[in-house]
């Protein structure tokens, strides 16, 4: 795991090429000076986190800063080692080392260049900038994310780097949904970091967002999937359909509604009802036949990829069969679409100063089908946090559709959900063809599921 993060962050380049970046866990070769210093928690065995060794300050901060979004077994260590750090004991107690290293004739002004600690401090315009890095084992959507600080131990925010072409799609779709919902959510009571800065360094594509408040608390999962209240949006402004509303929440029928403002049977999909399809932003949710939605268009256009492609052939028949059925007998049904999160899950959300904050949008998109948020809800708790088998995830994700979708007509609710499975199974794939590998927990068992039909 730490040889590919090194690989990702300082060596994108073979030394044979005359990349002048090394790195050691030893000795500092002969001509070169140290740039970064980390300390390598718990061992360079069993890697799990890479504390920047850049002051006290910076040190104690990269390990207690956003415990309030981490799972208690997590935050009590790293409370502890933030003391231990705070206090000038933790580098004595830990010894593990790793070393980034630049030849000494290097010009400093020439670091961005080989550096992404120092491109990023150019590009942010700050003086000093110290990289908390993560360590975690291979999955489909691996990218190095790391937590920015100044040299006071401040955050400055967080950094996505797509290397490969998986990646390099989610930062940039992330970059893309940031700046178009940020004022928009806030008006519908969610708050999303604000973009920073988006471009490439050298091959790769990096996001940067705004830090989230320090005191911010994790989203509990317990609480149901959180929805913003319609009557907090006025008549001029975005709805937003797309997020869903927990049973344990007022629904929009049981909301005051002021004169003028939209009602929840103004989003209907019912044809003979009106639709808001002059609603202005990304929120905004209008009614159109599933054969001319934008999700289904981008679904169908990656359907005939698979079906070209001859590595997997029984899945490109059964996707191709669910695409065919589904546009025949469904092609011209109704249907209420917006933009969804596209990732809708606990580990994603936080809660500061009454205020939901809601973070990581790299899978958002336009014109996905209205409840789909809440779908992928129910889906990844149970998939995910509660590790049940995909099969229970499936059941979870038709239950919800059958129950808590108050707004979608019920002879259109089993269609939702078999549309959702037929995306996230889409997306899988689609992880897959760009170089991020097949997702255990989805592949193979989702051919079982398709063949159910």
């Amino acid at each position: 795991m730490l040889r590919a993060l090194v690989e990702r962050l300082w060596l994108p380049e073979p030394e044979s090429s005359g990349w002048p970046v090394r790195v050691t866990s030893g000795d500092v070769p002969a001509g070169h000076r140290v740039v970064e210093r980390y300390a390598v928690i718990p061992s360079p065995e069993r890697p799990r986190f890479l504390v920047p060794l850049d002051g006290r300050a910076v040190a104690a901060g990269s390990l207690t800063h956003y415990n309030g979004l981490r799972w208690a077994r997590l935050r009590v260590p790293r409370t502890v080692l933030g003391a231990g750090f705070r206090t000038g004991l933790g580098p004595l107690l830990l010894r593990h080392r790793l070393l980034v290293c630049v030849p000494e004739e290097l010009p400093p002004a020439e670091l961005g260049d080989y550096l992404l600690s120092a491109h990023l401090q150019r590009v942010l315009g700050v003086p000093r900038l110290a990289l908390g890095v993560g360590v975690r084992p291979p999955d489909p959507n691996l990218k190095p994310t790391l937590q920015l600080f100044g040299a006071d131990g401040t955050p400055v925010g967080y950094a996505k780097v797509g290397w490969n072409d998986a990646t390099r799609e989610m930062t940039r779709r992330e970059a893309a949904a940031i700046a178009a919902v940020t004022e928009e959510a806030a008006a519908g009571g969610v708050q999303v970091p604000r973009l920073l800065h988006h471009g490439p360094w050298r091959d790769y594509d990096l996001t940067v967002t705004a830090p989230l408040p320090l005191r911010i608390r994790r989203y509990r999962a317990e609480d149901g999937p959180p929805a913003v209240s319609y009557d907090a949006v006025s008549p001029d402004q975005p709805t937003p359909t797309d997020l869903p509303v927990s049973p344990d929440q007022p629904t929009p029928t049981d909301l005051p509604v002021s004169p003028g403002q939209l009602t929840p049977t103004d989003l209907s999909v019912s044809p003979d009802r009106p639709t808001p399809a002059d609603l202005p932003g990304p929120f905004a949710a209008r009614t159109t036949k599933l054969a001319d939605a934008g999700f289904w268009r981008a679904l169908r256009s990656e359907a005939d990829v698979l079906a070209a492609d001859a590595e997997e052939p029984r899945l490109a028949a059964l996707i191709g069969a669910h695409c065919d059925e589904l546009e025949r007998e469904h092609g011209g049904a109704p249907l209420l679409v917006g933009r969804w999160h596209g990732d809708w899950v606990p580990w994603n959300m936080g809660r500061h100063a009454g205020d939901l904050y809601v973070f990581d949008w790299e899978h958002s998109a336009e014109e996905a089908p209205v409840g789909f948020d809440l779908l992928h809800w129910r889906f990844q708790v149970a998939l995910v946090l509660r590790g049940r088998p995909l099969a229970e995830a499936v059941a979870a994700v038709r239950t919800a559709a059958a129950d808590e979708l108050p707004t979608v007509p019920p002879d259109h609710r089993g269609l939702l959900a078999r549309l959702y499975l037929l995306e996230m199974f889409m997306r899988t794939y689609h992880l897959k063809r760009l170089g991020g590998g097949w997702n255990p927990a989805l592949h193979p068992a989702m051919l079982e599921v398709l063949e159910e039909r």
